[in-house]
């Protein structure tokens, strides 16, 4: 039912000129996303996508202040990945829980993703995540129809998201999530 106190949705798309396989590994592949998805001003250190069922998924910061972890529930590469998503920070903020859909799909001129996130608590949570969302997929974009557009291995973006994105937008310290 509808009436749980996580219980709002996310849903975004964003058309891309390239290959559904170029997005699937723009979004899974760790020299990908190193270069469009800067949550919170932050790049990505390390990165986790053990794509299988059950498999974990791990994205560690520069800062050290917060990483994402979560599974994969399904997996289909190039069509679709379940997985959830686990924001944990230092000190006293509360983790946040998400659970993401993502489907990838194919058009005549390239391709869509899909993004669906689940479990948000209330519209404020949902207007900052749909935001960095729509960052994030601007980036993304940027990234793969950049100058060296349609190409597969040599994918390059001039800059990285410098603004607080990918599915968060504000700063730790600033979280209105948890009970409080």
């Amino acid at each position: 039912m509808t009436n749980q106190k996580k219980s709002k949705i996310i849903e975004l798309s964003e058309e891309f000129t390239v290959p559904v396989e170029t997005l699937y590994q723009a979004w899974t592949e760790a020299e990908h996303l190193k270069k469009w998805w800067n949550p919170m001003s932050d790049s990505l250190e390390a990165v986790t996508n053990e794509l299988n069922e059950g498999g974990v998924v791990s994205y560690e910061f520069k800062s050290g202040e917060y990483h994402v972890k979560g599974n994969y529930e399904e997996v289909k590469p190039n069509e679709k990945l379940v997985y959830t998503w686990n924001w944990e920070f230092k000190g006293d903020i509360p983790a946040e829980s998400y659970k993401l859909t993502i489907n990838f799909e194919t058009t005549e001129n390239g391709s869509i993703l899909h993004v669906r996130q689940e479990e948000l608590e209330d519209d404020d949570i949902i207007n900052s995540h749909q935001d960095a969302w729509k960052k994030a997929l601007e980036s993304l974009k940027s990234h793969l129809e950049g100058s060296d557009k349609n190409t597969n291995d040599s994918v390059k973006s001039d800059e990285g998201m410098s603004d607080r994105s990918g599915g968060y937008n504000e700063l730790p310290e600033q979280a209105k999530v948890g009970g409080g």
